[in-house]
């Protein structure tokens, strides 16, 4: 029975393989090139097909000594792959960013590995640091490492250069189609809001014009999936990894970034985003490591926060700043209720185990009931502990409410509401 030639898949623009090779752990990309050899050529169904190719990855993995997932586990996974793959060749023929954006992402989480690793095998002492680390370097970098029991500086020099071919092969092909096509179809909204909006410019972007005027991309201002305002602000959103890489997709393609020589793809926002967090509890460290001045200010707030078992927790932010914009964060322990009794001890416990009683000269605080109060407020409790006056720094926002307060009481009159009639009528 004679074969019918192998086509390219769309989107990835190559032929199912025959088989995976390399000295490196299969990409995604080999993984699901390799299930459409199953499933279009030898003719499998779905679950055959999952079932042929997770068994092809598996000793891969077993090879290295990293331990893996459950082969039901790993289907799982591919299965989802495949459906990701589906639902963007879905959509194919609709002209809008948003269906452009969302391939190119995913053309770039092709180029990561398959990853089919246990959760605990980073932890685990049963594996060897060296696998770790192979481990952790194939997540980066897929082309920095390979695998032992092969000549691996040959097997590194061929892979390379095959990569290498085909990463000049696949920007050429896409530099005149799949960029300018992209930067064509971004959509600014403020373009068709209204005929008395400001006017768009119309000057043609980098990416449409000739190779020497792209290179001028590299010069222009580009923005780093690394840049620790930018994940500090995906936290504070709570933006999930798919939401943060479609932003910063987005973002950089109005920018004029050439996102097609970018690494977008969700694992290195994960990636980026677990390393800016590791970066800010470093900084905290270091902040708590420096020499604490002779004077200073204690600092505390309250918040209602979500807990682990899902309920929410009172968190209380301590802080002492001092002389030169010191700052030091002291903790956001929890407390029972946010009760003056119970606030005026959480942050009390953080100044002993700062050992820095002696030093404080003043405080600041919010003008709540709970630390205001004359008898069982935290600022009076805290003091009493401390056995001397100290200069209270009351919020100055909340100080000047109660003064606007009066001011407008005495212009129009008091209200019996939270609701005033000519705020709301202008809001409307």
């Amino acid at each position: 029975m004679a074969t019918r030639a192998a086509s390219n898949l769309w989107l990835i623009d190559k032929a199912p393989i025959d088989e995976i090779t390399g000295a490196l752990l299969p990409s995604k990309e080999q993984v699901l090139l390799r299930y459409y050899h199953h499933h279009r050529e030898m003719g499998k169904m779905a679950s055959g097909s999952r079932k042929a190719v997770v068994e092809e990855v598996l000793p891969f993995w077993s090879r290295d000594g990293i331990p893996t997932t459950t082969v039901i586990h790993a289907g799982t996974k591919l299965s989802k792959l495949v459906k990701a793959y589906n639902d963007l060749k879905k959509n194919k023929n609709k002209d809008r960013p948003k269906h452009r954006m969302d391939e190119e992402i995913f053309k770039g989480d092709l180029q990561e590995i398959f990853d089919l690793a246990h959760s605990s095998s980073l932890q685990r002492a049963d594996v060897k640091d060296e696998d770790k680390e192979f481990l952790r370097s194939q997540r980066e970098d897929r082309g920095e490492s390979s695998m032992a029991g092969i000549d691996l500086v040959t097997a590194k020099k061929v892979e390379k250069q095959v990569q290498r071919g085909t990463r000049l092969k696949r920007l050429r092909e896409r530099e005149d189609s799949d960029i300018a096509r992209l930067t064509e179809r971004a959509e600014i909204p403020s373009q068709s809001s209204s005929s008395s909006s400001s006017p768009v410019s119309t000057t043609p972007s980098p990416a449409r014009g000739s190779r020497s005027q792209r290179k001028t991309l590299k010069q222009s201002p580009s923005i780093s999936v690394k840049d620790l305002n930018l994940i500090s602000t995906w936290d504070r959103e709570k933006l999930s990894v798919r939401q943060a890489t479609s932003t910063f997709a987005a973002t950089a393609q109005v920018l004029g970034v050439d996102i097609g020589s970018m690494a977008v793809s969700k694992s290195t926002v994960h990636r980026a985003r677990i390393a800016g967090r590791e970066q800010a509890t470093e900084k905290i460290v270091e902040l708590r490591n420096q020499e604490i001045p002779e004077r200073l200010v204690l600092h505390w707030d309250g918040k209602l926060l979500p807990s682990l078992s899902g309920d929410t927790e009172d968190r209380i932010a301590v802080l002492l700043t001092g002389e030169d914009d010191a700052e030091f964060l002291l903790g956001v322990p929890t407390s029972l209720d946010s009760t003056g009794r119970n606030v005026a001890a959480v942050v009390l416990k953080e100044v002993d185990e700062a050992g820095v009683r002696d030093k404080i000269i003043a405080f600041c605080f919010d003008t709540t009931a709970s630390n205001t109060g004359m008898v069982q407020g935290a600022c009076i409790r805290i003091e009493q502990e401390l056995g001397r006056s100290l200069l209270w720094l009351a919020c100055r926002h909340h100080v000047h409410e109660v003064i606007l307060k009066d001011v407008f009481e005495a212009s129009r009159g008091s209200s019996s509401g939270p609701d005033i009639g000519i705020f709301k009528r202008l809001r409307d």
